[in-house]
């Protein structure tokens, strides 16, 4: 009898881009039919034909087929009877037409400013626009607000007022060309790391980098000067570098006099910047600060500056742009080649939201509802009578709406992809807001979250790769996602989501779509000439080929526009006199300062490996391995003061809540001064939101909230004693009987949540399981080391079968060696170690930290598997092996093979 064998299960290509930050970088999908029958991501690699990474991606790009195959998910809609009641799966359509009668009747019960819209960078370009055009147009609300109020407002606003539009005038193209960076607020090699390695390419040919931040990250360590600054005094230190390169000699007179304006009032203005009284400010150094204007004077106009959340959330923050264009202007570094002040998006599409007009008085194409013309032209264009859309009631952020939810004011909400209760500061007004509501309606693709938690109506949207649409990344190059996968369930997308419940509310002429593409067409009729922003040269046709960078007039233009405001040559700004302008913006200090009563200055922040409120890279083994829990940074000194050790848990409180967190003493962070990392929230344990504790204090013109520094107290408390550490500090465990086999003292594996969860259920289901030992399931949501380990255990709770004659390997002795700061090569080096045994071979896997060389100098073979990270940095467990090696009384390895 003979057997045919099985065919590979076929599979194909698709490009996409990626979900997560906004660099913004190109994804190639291998697809294939999932054990459910439906198409799934089978793997997520790199797209070395895309302009934003050339393949390269960070540790959760790379993991886009974990993240998506993670179990969770919505398959139809869920709606409560009454608040207090569990909610109830609902047909999707049945759900839609409920949401969109409760909106209607509000609407019609206490007018259009009783209803509200939430929305996000993270979804499409036509999810954007409709949910726009819905609420202003149709609803005749104003109140529509976007995560990315919390982000980039301070952004957007300043770019306005400085250059006359939103979005940065140059391109990723200029990292290749500057002579100096200087990266302020933003930690480039964690939060965008693909840019950041462009940029080290740079910085290896011989530009410099200074890098200003309270907090040394690891950006800050590649720089070649550093600038430690007290929280909240960027602005101090921006007017104090110009104040330096106008006595410098630096200053592009023939550039001010031609293209600027306002410049006459800031000679003046900086004489109260010396470099004394700068220093007197920030805490920084006399001689550090001439360093940095020494360094930017000799790059002349070729000088890049990139800035994020350090910059924007802060109660000055559009203030602290425009103090930065300042720079540029002043130095003429601006819309030429390796020049230019780039704001670095946080999500992938929160620049095309931003040119949607998704917040505040924000019209499409970069237009505003505070001007008649722009007014009338989008009426027009949405078959409107003139007049219908208002020029009242125009928002004033994210924190204002939540807080008129909570008066009464607004009754109903609709909250699309993005997860308030955990990530707006001071989130007890969130909170206050959705219990107050009427009527809360979420859109999701996951089940859990903390916001769905509050909602009457869950709507099940679709991800982005089972769905087509667009998004436009920080330098303004659109991607279409194309379809890859089947939704699961009823899921569908964002864009129809909005458009069915438009429907239903009565609006069917306007918003019966067939496809994203129809819709996308519809957004390509409201070119700006004013701003530059066109979309009439991208089709979908043309992006399925390539990504497209705007302005775009034409099908046939170039690909790339990497410069704007140049039409002539010379660069003329889209303000009234066609210049750009300067701005006298003085120091002032942040809304909360420290107290006796809140003695310290609280940060927050990212981490490498995880995202957001952890909706998606939270369910991926590998990245809650690499970033494992939550956790407050305190200075080693203030540590002793209060007397915490690593790992003690330590409360944050403020005068609006508290958090309870792992210690961890480092001196990356100033003394008095202390940091925690935002992501983890309720799903994950009590009292781990940060939000619970930052300031929602905003910047006047911006409305963005001060994140960055809110006054807090710290103290140690004491550890329950059956809980575990939301970040576990593991403790050494020596196994009984581990003698006689050589094994050493070695903490047990930090669980993710998710997988404690699993285990937990796991346990709890033994008693009434079959008899014999119990093995995790092939598909259990664990990583391979970790389930190794729990199954090794429950092995030896369970077994005692009789013992079996000992088999001793044919091959030869080889020990593993791997040492891995992103996991990748300790992957790689347990699938070998697999395969050796599998061969024939005693096989030893060793992390090189925990490696003995007096041992492995009596080893057979060794196999040494390693992999760099960032910036071709080694991986911290693999550096004190590598130094024992080259010490020079180093044992000898004569004899020993090894690879």
């Amino acid at each position: 009898m003979t057997t045919t064998p099985r065919p590979r299960p076929e599979t194909q290509q698709v490009r996409t881009v990626c979900s997560y930050c906004g660099v913004g970088c190109g994804l190639v999908l291998e697809v294939g039919t999932g054990p459910d029958g439906r198409r799934t991501v089978l793997k997520a690699s790199g797209d070395k034909a895309h302009p934003a990474n050339a393949g390269r991606l960070c540790t959760k790009g790379a993991t886009t087929a974990d993240m998506l195959a993670a179990p969770g998910r919505l398959t139809t809609a869920l709606v409560r009877g009454d608040r207090g009641e569990e909610p109830v799966p609902s047909p999707a359509a049945d759900a839609i037409a409920e949401t969109g009668r409760r909106l209607r009747e509000i609407v019609e019960t206490h007018g259009p400013d009783a209803v509200a819209f939430y929305v996000s960078g993270q979804m499409s370009l036509e999810a954007q626009y409709l949910a726009n055009k819905l609420a202003k147009g149709f609803v005749r609300t104003n109140r529509i607000e976007s995560n990315s109020r919390l982000c980039m407002a301070s952004a957007g606003t300043g770019y306005k007022l400085s250059l006359g539009a939103d979005g940065p005038p140059g391109s990723y193209e200029d990292f290749e060309q500057a002579d100096a960076f200087l990266v302020i607020g933003s930690n480039m090699a964690d939060c965008h790391p693909i840019l950041f390695l462009r940029m080290m390419e740079r910085v290896k040919a011989g530009a410099k980098l200074i890098v200003v931040d309270p907090r040394r990250t690891a950006t800050a360590a590649k720089a070649d000067l550093y600038l430690q600054v007290r929280p909240g005094t960027d602005l101090a230190l921006l007017n104090g570098l110009l104040h330096l390169l106008h006595a410098g000699g630096h200053v592009d007179d023939a550039f001010v006099a031609a293209r600027t304006e306002g410049w006459e009032a800031l000679p003046e203005f900086l004489a109260d910047y010396t470099p004394a009284a700068v220093a007197e400010i920030t805490g920084l150094a006399e001689d550090d600060l001439r360093e940095a204007a020494r360094l930017i004077g000799a790059a002349g106009r070729r000088w890049m500056s990139c800035w994020t959340m350090g910059l924007n959330q802060s109660t000055h923050g559009t203030w602290n742009t425009n103090a930065l264009v300042n720079l540029h202007l002043a130095t003429g570094a601006i819309c030429r080649p390796g020049a230019g002040p780039f704001s670095l998006t946080g999500q992938p599409n929160a620049m095309g939201g931003r040119e949607m007009g998704y917040m505040g008085p924000g019209l499409p194409g970069q237009r505003s509802l505070l001007v008649a013309e722009e007014r009338s032209f989008t009426e027009e264009l949405w078959e409107l009578p003139p007049g219908t859309l208002r020029t009242d009631g125009a928002g004033q952020g994210t924190v204002e709406m939540f807080r008129k939810m909570a008066e009464g004011e607004i009754k109903a909400c609709w909250i699309i992809c993005t997860n308030p209760v955990a990530s707006v500061a001071g989130r007890r007004t969130v909170i206050e807001g959705l219990e107050a509501a009427e009527f809360v309606v979420t859109q999701d693709v996951f089940t859990d979250t903390e916001t769905n938690a509050y909602a009457d109506v869950v709507l099940p949207g679709a991800m982005w790769t089972e769905s087509e649409g667009v998004f436009v990344n920080s330098e303004r190059t659109l991607t279409l996602a194309q379809r890859a996968a089947d939704p699961p369930g009823e899921a569908m997308a964002d864009w129809r989501i909005i458009a069915e419940v438009a429907c239903a509310m009565g609006y069917e002429k306007a918003f019966s779509y067939d496809s994203a593409e129809q819709v996308f067409d519809e957004i390509r009729r409201f070119r700006n000439p004013k701003t530059g922003w066109d979309l009439r040269g991208v089709s979908y046709e043309r992006l399925r080929g390539t990504p497209v960078q705007w302005p775009a007039a034409r099908e046939d233009g170039p690909a790339r526009n990497p410069i704007r405001y140049v039409g002539d040559g010379e660069p003329r700004f889209p303000t009234e006199s066609g210049r750009a302008v300067f701005f006298a913006r003085p120091h002032l200090p942040a809304e909360e300062m420290p107290d006796d009563d809140y003695p310290f200055v609280l940060n927050t922040g990212r981490v490498q490996h995880q995202w957001h409120t952890l909706t998606k890279t939270g369910k991926v083994a590998k990245l809650n391995k690499l970033n494992s829990g939550p956790f407050v940074e305190l200075h080693p000194r203030d540590a002793d003061a209060l007397g915490v050790a690593e790992g003690d848990l330590v409360e944050v409180a403020s005068r609006r809540g508290r958090a309870v967190l792992p210690a961890v003493v480092t001196d990356r962070v100033r003394p008095g001064c202390c940091f925690a990392p935002f992501h983890w929230n309720d799903l994950f344990g009590e009292y781990l939101s940060i939000n619970a504790v930052t300031s929602d204090a905003v910047d006047p013109l911006s409305f963005q909230p001060e994140f960055k520094v809110c006054a807090v107290s710290l103290a140690k408390v004491a550890r329950p004693g059956d809980e575990e550490p939301a970040a576990v500090v593991p403790t050494i465990v020596t196994p009984r009987g581990a003698g006689p086999f050589g094994l050493e003292p070695s903490p047990p594996p930090v669980l993710s949540a998710q997988e404690r969860r699993y285990l937990t259920g796991f346990l709890a289901g033994l008693g009434s399981g079959a008899p014999g030992v119990p093995v995790l399931p092939p598909d259990a949501p664990f990583s391979p080391e970790h389930a190794l380990w729990v199954n090794g255990v429950l092995a030896g709770m369970y077994s005692r079968s009789a013992t079996a004659a000992p088999q001793e390997p044919a091959g030869r002795e080889v020990v593993v060696l791997w040492a891995s700061q992103t996991g990748n090569a300790e992957e790689f080096a347990a699938a070998t170690a697999e395969r050796l045994t599998a061969t024939g071979h005693r096989t030893t896997l060793v992390g090189m930290d925990e490696a003995d060389v007096g041992t492995l100098a009596r080893t057979a073979d060794l196999l040494f598997i390693t992999s760099t990270f960032g910036d071709g940095d080694a991986p911290d467990n693999g550096c004190g092996l590598w130094d024992v090696l080259a010490a020079e009384q180093a044992p000898r390895l004569d004899g020993v093979r090894y690879a």
